[in-house]
Order: C-alpha cells, then sequence, then structure tokens
C-alpha cells in the first residue's frame, strides 16, 4: 500500500473535460499539506479497450499533471484507469492510503444531470 508521509493523500478522480484552471481552482483550496493522486480513467469514446482512448487518457494525465505542478501543488502519482470510473476508484482505494477524494467532471453537464450535489 502507498503511503504519503506526514501529508494527506487525496484521490483526484479527473473526468474527460474537467482540465486546466478548474482543476487548480478546485484543489487549490485542499492543498495545504496535501499531497494529489491523480486518477485518469480511459473513458471509453471510441468503443472497448480501445487504443485512442488509452492514448487519449495518457496524454490528458501528463498535461493535467503538469498543470497541477505548475500550480505549486504537489502530485503524489499519476494513474491512467480502467474506463468504468468506479472500477478505476476502486482499485486505487484498495492499494492507497487515501484520505479523501475529489470527483471532477464537465459541471455544465454535471449540473445540468444533477444540480442539487454539484458543488461549483
Amino acid at each position: 500500500m502507498q503511503t504519503v508521509k506526514n501529508k494527506r493523500n487525496v484521490l483526484v478522480i479527473l473526468g474527460h473535460d474537467a482540465e486546466g484552471p478548474i482543476l487548480v481552482d478546485a484543489l487549490r483550496p485542499r492543498s495545504e499539506g496535501t499531497g494529489f493522486t491523480l486518477l485518469v480513467p480511459a473513458t471509453s469514446l471510441h468503443g472497448p479497450n480501445s487504443e485512442t482512448d488509452w492514448a487519449d487518457a495518457l496524454d490528458r494525465a501528463e498535461r493535467n499533471t503538469e498543470t497541477i505542478r505548475a500550480a505549486g501543488l504537489e502530485v503524489v502519482e499519476t494513474i491512467v484507469g480502467d474506463a468504468d470510473f468506479a472500477a478505476a476508484a476502486g482499485d486505487v482505494l484498495h492499494s492507497r492510503e487515501i484520505d479523501d477524494v475529489v470527483v471532477l467532471v464537465d459541471p455544465e453537464a454535471a449540473f445540468g444531470a444533477r444540480p442539487a450535489l454539484v458543488a461549483v
């Protein structure tokens, strides 16, 4: 099990359309004494186990890791996981010591679907 000594480890599950300023703005209030584990599910847009989807997820993972670090926040680990958010999150939660979870999705789409559950 991976641990982060003397810091909280927050799992950040990054949806397909939540990037850049949205990501940094959501993490900054939680950043003091915290390292972030970034999970980018390989969202299935081109069919099951599509190499294109995995390549896209790797690109988003690298790009967003750099965005977080450029903002002065700590990234403990970056993981590209299963296309199924729940399966990917379960894999991480069972193999690492995680103190909190932040799920970031496209806020407009989430707000339209479940406005009572969205914090912007």
